[in-house]
C-alpha cells in the first residue's frame, strides 16, 4: 500500500469514528492530531528525528496531540514541549524513541510549560552514558507523564540520572510507567524525582526495577506529595537502596499501598502518613532498613516489613509526636526496630507504638551488619524518653524481646498490655538504675530464655485520657466531625489524629470528609505537657450514596415470654430500614435499660428489678446513621412475688470414670417451681465447679491427687439464688500416678501419609517438631492426608497431645489441615481448620476401654500442599505405664521361618519368609541387617521386604523377628547370608543425562519433559518453557548417578529458590524456600554403582537458576558431568 492510500484510508476511518462520537464543544477551535511523520519523522530509517518532532510540536496549539506512530525513532538532542500539547505514541510497546545524544541532556523538556502530557512511549536511554533524563518538567504546572516505558539510562557521573524529573513543577502527575535500569552505577541514579516546590506531585502505580540509589524521591519543599501503588525492586545497586524517600519539608504527604524491596524513608517533614506498604525483598538482597519515619505529627500504620533489611523500623531524634500502629515486622536480619538517641545530641521522644508485631527475627543471621547482636526485636539505644509501648506482640525472636543498651538517657518509658513470648533471650533488659520513671503494667511474659518482669516506679504525673465521639456511620461526601473530650490533670500538648485515610491532623476536634466508601479505623493519640500519652480508637463506616435520614420502622409485638421476681425477658419482631438496622434500644419507662447489636438481636433480659413491682417497657430500632425509630408497643409487666422455693435434690450422682488426677461425675436433673439455672459440685465442703442450665448434668473435676479418696455432692440452684439440699455422696479414689507412654515409642498398627514418611520424634521433613516457636522432643510428624492407627486393647485411660502445622512451612507457604481423633470408630475430637499461624491446640481425651485409636490429619479441602502436621508430645496415660497396652498378653509370636532371598542386585537384597503365629495376633515384622534394624513391615502376612542401599560385592547377614500389638517380640528367624552382586563397572562413564520434568506452580500441570545432560541452568528472569509461569514453576530431575571412586562425596546445590535433593533414597538437602544459594551434604558411595538420584527445584519470584555439583577426595569440585548421569 502506498503512503498516500494509507493516509486516505486512515482519514476515512477517522471520519467514520468521528461521526459516531458525541459532539463536545471546545473553546476557540477543535483539537488536532499532528502526526510526526508529516514533519519528516520516520520510525524505520534509523535517521535522527529530533527536528521533525520539534517542528510538529511547534506547529501544535493548546489542546492538540502530537502523535508518534509505531516505529523506532532517534533523538540527538532535547525536544521541547508546548503548553497544553499532548505528546503521545501508539503504545509504549510499539513506539520506541532512543537517545543518541552526546551531552548531559534530557530527551524531552517541559520548561515553564503547563498542562503538557507525554504518554504511550518507550523512552530508551540507549545505554548512553551522558544523557540524564527521559522527561524533565521544570516550572509550569499540571503536567503529566504516564504510560511510558523508560529504560537504560546508564550515566554514572553528575546529579542523576533521573528517568522522570520534576523541578518546581506543581501538580505533576507521574503514573502507570515502567522504569528500568536507571543509573545503576551512579550514587544518585533514580527512577522518579520531584522537588523544589513540586507541590501536589502524584506518583502513582509505577513499576520500577534496577536503580543506582532508589526508586522515588521527593525533596526540598515538595508538599502534598502522594506516592501510591508503586512497585519498586532492584534498588541501591550503587548506594543507599531507597525504595521511596521524602526528604526535607515534604509536608502533608502520603506514602501508601506501595510494594518496595527496601527502605521507605520520610524525614525532616511534618504531617506525614506512611500506610499499608509492603517492604520485602525477593531477590535475597539485604537493605539498610524497612521504615524510617522521622517527622513531626506522623502516622505509620498497617505496614509489613518482611525480611531483607538490617533493621525493620528505625527512629532517630529531632522529631516528635508520632503514632505507629498495626505494623508487622518479621524475619528481620538484625533488629526488628531501633530507637536511637545515642550520639545524636538530641532525645528520641513522643512516640506511641500500638498493636505492632515484631516476630521471628533470626539469631545471628550471617548477613547482619554487627555480628553477635542479631535477633533482638526492639533495641532502645540511649537518649530515649516519653515512649509508650501499648498492646504490641514481641514473639519468637532469636535473641532479646526488648534490648535497652547501656547508653545513658533512657527514662520515662511506658510498657502496657504487651505480649512478650517465645524469644530466645531475655524478655527485656533491666531498666536503667538511673531512670526514675517506668510504667510496667498488664504485660504477658512467658516462654522466653529469661522471663524478666519489670516493676513500675516514679511517674507521679497521671496519664491523660484520650477520648472522642463521632457518628458511627456517614455518607460518602458528608463531612464528619470528631468531637474531642480528652482530659488531663495538666494540659494536653498534642492531639494527633489518624483518620485511616489522608494525612494526619492536630486540630483538637477536626472535621474530615472521606474520599472513598469503606470502614475506617480512627485513632486519637494525645500527649500532655509532661510527655505522657494515651490513645483512643474507633471505627467509622463511610457509605456510598446520599445521606441516610430515614429511620427504621418501629419494632412490633413486644412481649415477655418469661419473668422472675427480679427479671423480665423481652422479645419483639425485627424492624426494617432502607440501609440496615444496626440494633435496638430498650427502655424501662423513659430510661434506657440496655441495647442490643444487630438487626436480628430481638431479645433482651431486664435484670435488677424488684419483686411484685409493675414495669413498663418499650423498644426502639436504630441504624448506622443513628436514626432512631418510633417506640414499639408498650408492654406492662409485673414481676413475680419473691421466689423462696428451692429446686429438688439432684439424684443418682455417680462417677462413670476417673484417672489419677480427675473424676468424671453425672447426675439426674432437678426441677424447680420456676426454673433450674444450674448446678454446684462440691468436693467435700469445697465448691469444685459449676454447670449452667437444667440439663447440664455432668462435670469432670480436675486437679486432683493420685491415689487419694474424695467425696462429691451436687446441689441445684435457681435464678433467685435458692439452692437444693445436697445429692447423695459419691466416694471415689483416684488412680495411682499415671505413667505416660509416648506414642512415638509404640509400634503403630498402620500408618499412611500424603507425602514423605510418618516420622517419630521429628517433623515431616525430619526436623525438630516445632509449633509456634515451641519445640518438642517427642511426637509424630506427618503430612496430610494421614491416618495412624494404634491397638490400645483397653490398656490406657487418657490420650494427650498438642497439635498444629509445623513451623517449617512458614517460610514457603501456610498449609491448612484438620486433626481428628477416632476411638473405636467414633470421632472423639475435631480441631477444625488450622494453619501455621493458628495457636497450638491441646487434646486431652478419655480413652478408658478403647481398643483402637486412630489419628487422622485431613487437608481441609484445599489440597495437601505444605500440610506438615504434628502430633506433638502425643502420649497415652495408664496406671502401669502402658508399655504393654494389654497387660494380660505376655506371649511372644512364633519365630518366622524359611527366610530366603529370591533375588538381589549390586545394591539390594529381596527377602521372603513364612508367617508367624500369635495367641492374639501378629502385627508385623522387624528386619535386621546384622544387629541393625533395616526396616519393618505391617500386618501378619507382610512377609517380604527389600533391603536397599547396600554395597556391591559385599557379604551381609539377615534375620527377621515377628511382633504383636502388646509389643512382644519373637526370637529371630534363621540367619540368611547373602553377598550382593558385583557392580556393573567403573571407568570414565558413558552417561546419557537425567529426565527433566517442568511443572506450572508447585508440581501442578506437567508442561515440559526432556532429557537434560547436566543440571546447570541459569534462566535469569526467564523460564525453561513459556508454558510455565515465569515467577512460579517447579522442576524435577530423576535418574542414576555413578561415582568413579569409592569414597565420601560432597554434593552441592546452588539454587534460586527452593531445593530438595536425594541420593540412594536418602534426602540430603531440604530447603524448600526462597533464595538458598549454595547448600551441601555428604554421602559415602561405591565406585561403579549406579545410585538413584532426584533433585527438585522451586522458582518463587525473581531470578531463576539451578546447579548440581560434586567433589570427593579424588575429584575436584565440578558440575556433576553427563558421563556420570544415567536415565536408568
Amino acid at each position: 500500500m502506498t503512503l498516500k492510500s494509507m493516509k486516505a484510508k486512515l482519514l476515512g476511518v477517522s471520519l467514520s469514528i468521528a461521526l459516531m462520537l458525541p459532539f463536545v464543544p471546545v473553546p476557540d477551535a477543535f483539537a488536532a492530531n499532528l502526526n510526526v511523520t508529516a514533519y519528516g519523522a520516520n520510525g524505520a530509517d534509523g535517521a535522527d528525528d529530533k527536528t521533525a518532532f520539534q517542528n510538529a510540536i511547534n506547529a501544535a496549539v493548546s489542546g492538540d496531540t502530537v502523535y508518534i506512530p509505531a516505529g523506532t525513532y532517534y533523538l540527538s538532542g532535547t525536544v521541547t514541549g508546548k503548553s497544553g500539547v499532548h505528546i503521545k505514541g501508539e503504545s509504549r510497546d510499539t513506539t520506541i524513541i532512543k537517545s543518541t545524544s552526546t551531552g548531559q541532556e534530557r530527551m524531552f523538556s517541559f520548561y515553564n510549560l503547563s498542562n503538557v502530557q507525554i504518554s504511550n512511549l518507550t523512552l530508551d536511554g540507549n545505554s548512553n552514558n551522558t544523557i540524564l533524563s527521559a522527561v524533565v518538567s521544570e516550572g509550569g504546572s499540571n503536567n503529566k507523564m504516564s504510560q511510558l516505558r523508560v529504560k537504560d539510562f546508564t550515566a554514572s557521573a553528575g546529579f542523576g540520572p533521573f528517568a522522570l524529573y520534576a523541578i518546581g513543577s506543581p501538580n505533576i502527575e507521574i503514573s502507570d510507567n515502567i522504569i528500568t535500569n536507571i543509573g545503576v552505577n551512579s550514587a544518585w541514579g533514580g527512577a522518579v524525582r520531584a522537588g523544589w516546590g513540586s507541590n501536589g506531585a502524584q506518583i502513582l502505580n509505577n513499576t520500577i526495577h534496577d536503580t543506582g540509589r532508589g526508586g522515588i524521591f521527593a525533596n526540598d519543599g515538595c508538599q502534598y506529595v502522594v506516592a501510591r501503588g508503586n512497585n519498586i525492586t532492584g534498588t541501591g545497586h550503587h548506594t543507599e537502596g531507597l525504595g521511596i524517600e521524602l526528604h526535607t519539608d515534604c509536608d502533608y504527604s502520603l506514602i501508601e499501598n506501595n510494594q518496595v524491596d527496601h527502605w521507605i524513608s520520610a524525614v525532616r517533614s511534618k504531617y506525614i502518613a506512611v500506610r499499608n506498604n509492603v517492604v520485602k525483598a525477593t531477590d535475597g538482597s539485604v537493605g539498610n532498613m524497612g521504615l524510617e519515619v522521622m517527622v513531626e505529627h506522623g502516622v505509620t500504620t498497617g505496614n509489613l516489613v518482611d525480611g531483607g533489611q538490617q533493621v525493620g523500623m528505625q527512629q532517630s531524634p529531632g522529631t516528635g509526636y508520632q503514632y505507629w500502629g498495626y505494623n508487622t515486622i518479621q524475619n528481620i536480619v538484625m533488629w526488628g526496630m531501633q530507637l536511637q538517641g545515642e550520639g545524636t545530641g538530641q532525645t528520641e521522644q513522643y512516640q506511641y507504638f500500638y498493636k505492632n508485631t515484631f516476630k521471628d527475627g533470626p539469631r545471628d543471621n550471617p548477613q547482619a551488619a554487627y555480628s553477635g547482636y542479631g535477633g533482638n526485636a526492639v533495641r532502645i539505644h540511649g537518649n530515649s524518653q516519653n515512649l509508650t509501648f501499648d498492646s504490641n506482640q514481641i514473639i519468637n525472636n532469636g535473641r532479646k524481646g526488648i534490648e535497652i543498651t547501656t547508653a545513658s538517657g533512657v527514662d520515662l518509658l511506658s510498657f502496657i498490655n504487651n505480649v512478650i513470648t517465645g524469644n530466645t533471650g531475655e524478655s527485656i533488659d533491666q531498666y536503667p538504675a538511673s531512670a526514675a520513671n517506668l510504667e510496667w503494667s498488664g504485660n504477658t511474659v512467658s516462654g522466653n530464655g529469661t522471663n524478666t518482669q519489670l516493676t513500675s516506679r516514679g511517674f507521679s504525673n497521671p496519664k491523660p485520657v484520650a477520648n472522642f465521639t463521632s457518628p458511627a456511620a456517614v455518607q460518602l461526601g458528608t463531612p464528619i466531625t470528631f468531637t474531642n473530650s480528652s482530659t488531663d490533670n495538666g494540659s494536653i500538648s498534642e492531639h494527633l489524629w489518624d483518620f485511616g485515610e489522608g494525612v494526619p491532623s492536630t486540630t483538637v476536634s477536626p472535621t474530615y470528609t472521606y474520599q472513598k466508601a469503606g470502614t475506617y479505623r480512627v485513632t486519637l493519640v494525645v500527649w500532655d505537657n509532661e510527655g505522657r500519652a494515651s490513645l483512643k480508637e474507633q471505627t467509622v463506616i463511610v457509605n456510598a450514596g446520599p445521606p441516610d435520614i430515614q429511620a427504621p420502622s418501629a419494632p412490633t409485638n413486644l412481649a415477655s415470654p418469661s419473668k422472675t421476681d427480679v427479671s423480665v425477658n423481652l422479645t419483639w419482631s425485627p424492624s426494617t430500614d432502607n440501609v440496615g438496622v444496626s440494633g435496638y434500644e430498650i427502655y424501662r419507662g423513659g430510661t434506657l435499660a440496655g441495647t442490643t447489636t444487630g438487626a436480628g438481636s430481638t431479645t433482651f433480659s431486664a435484670t435488677g428489678l424488684s419483686p411484685s413491682t409493675a414495669y413498663s417497657f418499650t423498644v426502639k430500632a436504630k441504624d448506622a446513621a443513628n436514626n432512631l425509630s418510633a417506640a414499639s408497643n408498650t408492654l406492662n409487666v409485673t414481676t413475680n412475688a419473691p421466689d423462696t422455693t428451692a429446686p429438688t435434690v439432684p439424684a443418682n450422682l455417680a462417677s462413670p470414670s476417673h484417672t489419677d488426677v480427675s473424676v468424671s461425675l453425672t447426675w439426674s436433673p432437678s426441677s424447680d417451681n420456676v426454673a433450674v439455672t444450674g448446678y454446684e459440685v462440691y468436693r467435700g465442703s469445697v465448691l469444685a465447679g459449676t454447670t449452667a442450665g437444667v440439663s447440664s448434668t455432668s462435670l469432670t473435676v480436675t486437679g486432683l491427687t493420685p491415689s487419694t479418696a474424695y467425696s462429691f455432692t451436687v446441689k441445684a440452684k435457681d435464678g433467685a439464688g435458692n439452692r437444693s439440699a445436697a445429692s447423695n455422696a459419691v466416694n471415689v479414689t483416684t488412680n495411682a500416678p499415671a505413667v505416660n507412654t509416648y506414642i512415638s515409642d509404640l509400634t503403630w498398627a498402620s500408618a499412611t501419609t500424603g507425602w514423605g514418611n510418618v516420622q517419630k520424634d521429628k517433623s515431616n521433613e525430619q526436623r525438630t517438631i516445632t509449633l509456634n516457636g515451641t519445640t518438642y522432643a517427642k511426637g509424630i510428624g506427618t503430612h496430610a492426608i494421614s491416618e495412624i492407627t494404634y491397638n490400645l486393647n483397653g490398656g490406657y485411660y487418657r490420650f494427650l497431645s498438642d497439635v498444629g502445622v509445623d513451623d517449617e512451612v512458614q517460610a514457603v507457604n501456610n498449609g491448612t489441615v484438620t486433626f481428628e481423633v477416632w476411638t473405636d470408630g467414633v470421632k472423639a475430637y475435631d480441631s477444625g481448620v488450622m494453619n501455621a499461624n493458628t495457636a497450638t491446640r491441646s487434646i486431652d481425651l478419655d480413652v478408658t476401654g478403647v481398643n483402637v485409636l486412630k489419628l487422622v490429619v485431613g487437608d481441609a479441602g484445599d489440597g495437601i500442599g505444605y500440610d506438615h502436621a504434628d502430633w506433638a508430645n502425643a502420649r497415652l496415660a495408664s496406671a502401669s505405664g502402658g508399655q504393654n497396652p494389654n497387660p494380660g498378653d505376655t506371649v511372644s509370636p512364633s519365630a518366622p521361618a524359611n527366610l530366603a532371598s529370591p533375588s538381589k542386585t549390586d545394591t539390594s537384597v529381596n527377602l521372603t519368609w513364612s508367617a508367624s503365629t500369635d495367641n492374639v495376633g501378629v502385627t508385623g515384622y522387624n528386619i535386621y541387617n546384622g544387629s541393625n534394624l533395616s526396616g519393618m513391615t505391617t500386618g501378619s502376612n507382610a512377609t517380604s521386604f527389600t533391603v536397599t542401599g547396600l554395597t556391591a560385592s559385599t557379604a551381609y547377614s539377615f534375620t527377621v523377628k515377628a511382633k504383636d500389638a502388646a509389643n512382644n517380640i519373637s526370637v529371630a528367624s534363621n540367619t540368611l547370608n547373602v553377598t550382593t552382586n558385583a557392580a556393573p563397572g567403573g571407568g570414565t562413564g558413558t552417561g546419557n543425562g537425567l529426565l527433566g520434568q517442568y511443572f506450572a506452580g508447585d508440581f501442578g500441570s506437567l508442561e515440559l519433559e526432556r532429557v537434560d545432560a547436566v543440571i546447570d541452568f541459569d534462566w535469569g528472569g526467564d523460564r525453561p518453557t513459556v508454558n510455565v509461569p515465569g515467577e512460579w514453576f517447579t522442576a524435577r530431575w530423576t535418574g542414576k548417578v555413578q561415582p568413579q571412586y569409592t569414597e565420601t562425596y560432597t554434593f552441592y546445590t546452588h539454587t534460586d529458590d527452593g531445593v530438595r535433593f536425594w541420593v540412594n533414597g536418602q534426602q540430603l538437602i531440604n530447603q524448600w524456600q526462597s533464595m538458598n544459594g549454595e547448600l551441601s551434604a555428604t554421602i559415602s558411595l561405591t565406585a561403579g554403582v549406579k545410585y538413584d538420584i532426584k533433585m527438585e527445584y522451586l522458582e518463587n519470584g525473581g531470578n531463576a537458576h539451578a546447579r548440581l555439583s560434586w567433589s570427593s577426595p579424588s575429584q575436584a569440585k565440578q558440575i556433576v558431568p553427563n558421563a556420570r548421569l544415567f536415565l536408568n
